[in-house]
């Protein structure tokens, strides 16, 4: 007899469908399963014959094959403990056939040796399949109930064990309350009062935090690049619903979420250390999972002293800084992978860091500071919006008493001006450093005088076609903060001064 149950398994974050076949024969006893499953597939087969002997069912020595179909696409993780041992429960008939029930939903869980089920990666994933391909619910761990309750509109079934899934599929109604979700745990961002001076280097996250640019300070150690940078996310507006759930997907996925607590809905804030790998940075290997970009998706990734990163992680970032994606392309997959973040960058100007100070305090030659700043290339900077120069503070700023404005007054602002590009372009999730060629030409019209401005700048600044367009971009997001229809002469001005650190 062959029992066919569904279960799914994930290429990169696109989760897809597996049916798991299972067929019982007489012969020598033997537990197979193909279909290209990987490690921990294979060793399922002792755990789930010790939690059905040990949820009081007995197996007979037989035959026993399993296939994960499609058998060409590699299938990773233990989710598949509970389908196999459904099938095979079912197959061999120590339970009545209930194929009926069983082809209306979807199983994923992983079994401990007593039956019980555990937690599972890429639940949330499993939820939003079964929604598309119109399953009327999904049989999940108890552990992965609040996590898959994220997904409304189909019928969670949240088990603990073997035996409630048997009772399920035999009509029992499995009620479960909800556990509840504490706050989100992270560590205090500060506060933008809490900043001295640097007006122009808070102007600028503004800005970054309104249009959703790229930014990158360029300064001397201690003049507050990583407080500053640190404090973005207070002036971010709240994660959307469908942000959230992208976010834990991808966290799932990655196998880093909280499961005291599995909901992403605070922005990420990723600062991987420049001794970071580049696997580890853009994701893949051999069982492809999200790297550093990805995890970031719908937040902020902050690189921090960003010429101690190797060459070849810098470049890696071309694809993802201009495509919000990044692709990897293996002999036996590919897969793309979300990169929607916010680049925050800093960089001191020379080996010493004081290249920008007044007197002889920096002793780096020439030479040594240009080959420094080579570290990052004409392309990557190119494609960062912002280029921003950092000086330390002098005396009067140090011991001012003066309180700058807070994040929750700077973030009322942000707020206001990602509604006016919710409404231009009809999609909460587009901002304005996401226009192609046709929107920035409708949205970013100069007057006359304005559009001579902009071509002497062409000319003094040599701006490439992909500066010129970021220019009217950040232009862009600063007529928005101001709430004006156009853009005037004074965004402009502001657009390149913010387009060089010269």
């Amino acid at each position: 007899m062959t029992v066919k149950i569904t279960s799914t398994s994930y290429l990169g974050v696109e989760p897809f469908p597996v049916e798991v076949q299972v067929d019982i024969s007489r012969g020598l006893p033997t537990f197979t399963i193909v279909g290209l499953g990987d490690t921990a597939i294979s060793e399922s087969r002792d755990r789930i014959r010790a939690a059905i002997k040990n949820s009081g069912y007995s197996l007979e020595p037989r035959r026993i094959v399993v296939n994960l179909s499609p058998a060409n696409v590699r299938k990773i993780g233990s989710q598949f403990d509970l389908p196999i041992a459904v099938g095979v429960l079912i197959a061999m008939g120590a339970v009545e056939d209930l194929c009926s029930k069983t082809g209306r939903y979807i199983f994923t869980g992983e079994l401990a040796l007593d039956g019980e089920l555990k937690w599972t990666e890429g639940t949330v994933s499993s939820l939003i399949l079964a929604k598309e391909l119109g399953y009327e619910g999904v049989v999940v761990p108890f552990e992965n109930y609040a996590e898959a309750s994220l997904i409304g509109g189909i019928e969670v079934v949240p088990c603990r064990n073997l035996l409630e899934v048997i009772q399920f599929l035999k009509g029992r109604v499995i009620k479960r309350t909800l556990p509840d979700i504490a706050p989100q745990l992270e560590k205090d961002t500060g506060d933008f009062s809490e900043v001295k001076g640097q007006e122009l280097a808070k102007r600028a996250l503004e800005i970054v935090a309104a249009g959703g640019h790229n930014l990158i300070m360029i300064g001397t150690p201690g003049s507050g690049k990583s407080m500053l940078a640190k404090r973005l996310r207070s002036i971010l507006p709240p994660m959307t619903q469908k942000e959230i759930i992208e976010s834990t997907k991808i966290h799932s996925i990655a196998g880093e979420l909280d499961r005291n607590r599995p909901l992403i809905d605070k922005r990420p804030f990723r600062t991987p250390h420049h001794t970071t790998t580049i696997s580890a940075m853009v994701g893949g290997g051999g069982i492809p999972k999200p790297g550093e970009i990805t995890l970031a998706d719908n937040g902020v990734l902050f690189l921090d002293e960003i010429g101690e990163f190797s060459r070849g992680i810098l470049e890696t970032l071309r694809q993802p800084l201009e495509d919000r994606k990044i692709s990897i392309t293996r002999s036996i997959y590919k897969v793309d992978f979300p990169a929607r973040f916010i680049l925050i960058a800093a960089s001191n100007p020379c080996p010493c860091g004081f290249a920008y100070e007044d007197g002889d305090r920096c002793r780096c030659s020439l030479h040594e500071i240009n080959r420094y700043m080579k570290k990052l290339s004409g392309p990557i900077l190119d494609r960062i919006d912002i280029q921003l120069k950092i000086k330390r503070l002098d005396d009067s700023e140090l011991i001012s008493k003066t309180q700058g404005e807070t994040s929750a007054q700077i973030r009322s602002r942000v707020e206001k001006a990602r509604k006016i590009q919710s409404e231009r372009f009809s999609d909460s999730s587009r901002l304005n450093s996401h226009m192609e060629e046709k929107e920035i030409r409708k949205y970013c019209s100069l007057d006359g005088e304005t559009e001579k401005i902009l071509r002497r700048a062409i000319s003094s600044l040599e701006l490439s076609a992909r500066g010129y367009n970021k220019i009217l971009k950040i232009a862009r997001t600063i007529a928005d903060l101001k709430e004006k229809r156009n853009i005037g002469k004074e965004e402009l001005l502001e657009a390149i001064a913010f387009r060089s650190t010269e």
